[in-house]
């Protein structure tokens, strides 16, 4: 082959290379941020990564295009595949063409291979910025997704993961709202109409983060993880995908849980509880700060994947709010669909509703229609269940953390330690006996007879269709 055809290809894709942008690369890091190309690089273990779409289209004088927006990668974390893509907010303001994302979830869907999107930027775009100059276009649709119907379509199939580190808006944010699991970094936003929309409906100019932190979103539950900058963001997103697969072994804690344990009635954090049963280091706390009252987290047990929903009497007295309530349905619906066995741990005095009129919250000791998205979540739930009971069984509480078992979903085992509190029979009991438990055990006993259970149950990661969504929110 000629050597012009060949300098030409490469001259073309070297346009989008950190080498050949040195004045675009010093203004980005010198806002503490990395290019798209150092974000793939610090994700992807060395050598891995294969690029996809880096040329969009042949000019009328036969030039090779580089594409636009950002860019598109295979590759593997810890030796296992995945797809991932950055915006480049300095190239046409990390506006991407549907085309370009539809393909990495087309892969995504057929091999089931995780899927990580940076996504900061001002929107799709329908057509590349070359329309009008009679381009021939590469970088059309390839298989049979767009953006929100695929992103739809892997939820619940594939882990997805979205990093915001900066303006995100429009179809940039639609992403972000459909990925399973959401880290931001601070000084970030995220809103489906950006500053000039709003300024061309209100009359009024706010700053993108003055319209829609994602302060405030990590407060509401509509991110995951509010973390310092780019570089632990990337670390938080390869160990979530991480919890996709098991390991060979992990850390037995340190400790005798008899002394850790609580007295009955006594105030302490369960994490400490948690952190007595799992593998050592292996928690991975989802929404922290939303509902804090109750702990959602991935764990290992003796290297296995699990996923642990926990009262927590810190905060609240553990009560289940709405928010809690759908802060367990969610997490319910991802340990089924990834097929992590659920450790759950209770002591919590019920249920409440909180209405906020005129300026004024009410409470009532009651539950609502958004409580019950926990238990449907259970009825549809077909993983392992393992429930510790510690301490108090209040009203509808205990079957919020477990479900009413009354199909598939039947607890593979169910213990109590001596500090449960256990109840008078009611003319309820009958629905949900609060005082069924398999044995009382020491809580020094409790991580061997979880093992031992679930070393009965393996993973079932070889279906070929997905059980079904996980809820957006």
């Amino acid at each position: 082959m000629h050597p012009d055809l060949i300098r030409a290809l490469r001259d073309a894709k070297a346009q989008t290379f950190d080498s050949e942008r040195p004045a675009i690369v010093e203004r980005i890091r010198k806002s503490g941020k990395l290019t798209p190309r150092e974000r793939i690089d610090a994700l992807l273990d060395p050598g891995s990564a294969s690029e996809i779409g880096a040329i969009a289209a042949r000019a009328e004088d036969g030039r090779w295009v580089a594409e636009a927006g950002g860019v598109d990668f295979v590759g593997a974390i810890d030796g296992k595949p995945v797809v991932t893509s950055s915006t480049d907010y300095t190239d046409h303001g990390g506006g991407y063409g549907a085309s370009r994302h539809g393909r990495l979830i087309a892969l995504a869907r057929e091999h089931r291979w995780p899927l990580i999107f940076f996504v900061d930027g001002g929107g799709s775009r329908a057509r590349h910025p070359r329309l009008g100059r009679h381009d021939l276009e590469l970088s059309g649709l390839m298989g049979r997704f767009t953006n929100i119907d695929g992103m739809a379509e892997l939820s619940g199939w594939v882990p997805t993961v979205c990093i915001v580190s900066g303006p995100s808006f429009a179809g940039h944010a639609s992403l972000a709202g459909f990925s399973d699991f959401l880290i931001a970094t601070p000084g970030s936003s995220i809103g489906m109409g950006g500053p000039p929309m709003v300024e061309a409906a209100l009359g009024k100019r706010l700053t993108p983060h003055e319209l829609a932190p994602v302060e405030q979103h990590e407060v509401t539950g509509g991110i995951d993880r509010l973390v310092d900058d780019e570089p632990t963001a990337i670390q938080i997103a390869k160990r979530y995908v991480g919890y996709f697969y098991d390991h060979d072994e992990g850390r037995t804690p340190d400790g005798d849980l008899n002394d850790i344990a609580p007295d009955p009635g006594s105030s302490y954090d369960m994490h400490d509880i948690v952190a007595g049963i799992v593998d050592q280091g292996s928690l991975f706390e989802l929404r922290e700060n939303f509902a804090p009252q109750l702990i959602t987290a991935f764990a290992r047990l003796n290297g296995r994947s699990v996923g642990v929903l926990a009262n927590n009497p810190a905060h609240d007295d553990a009560r289940v709010d709405e928010s809690a309530a759908i802060k367990i349905a969610r997490f319910v619906e991802i340990c089924d669909c990834y097929e992590l066995p659920i450790l759950t741990f209770i002591d919590t005095p019920g249920t409440i509703a909180r209405r906020n009129l005129k300026d004024e919250t009410n409470e009532a000791p009651t539950a609502t229609r958004t409580h019950a998205r926990a238990l449907m979540a259970h009825q549809q739930r077909t993983v392992p269940l393992v429930s510790i009971h510690v301490g108090r069984q209040g009203g509808l509480g205990p079957a919020l953390m477990t479900g009413y078992s009354s199909n598939e979903g039947v607890r593979v085992l169910a213990l109590a330690w001596p500090s449960v509190t256990t109840g008078e029979r009611d003319p309820f009991s009958t629905v949900y006996d609060q005082n069924a438990f398999d044995d009382i055990v020491e809580p020094a006993e409790t991580r061997s007879r979880i093992l031992n259970v679930l070393r009965h149950m393996p993973r079932r990661l070889d279906r070929r269709e997905k059980k079904h969504p996980v809820d957006s929110w």
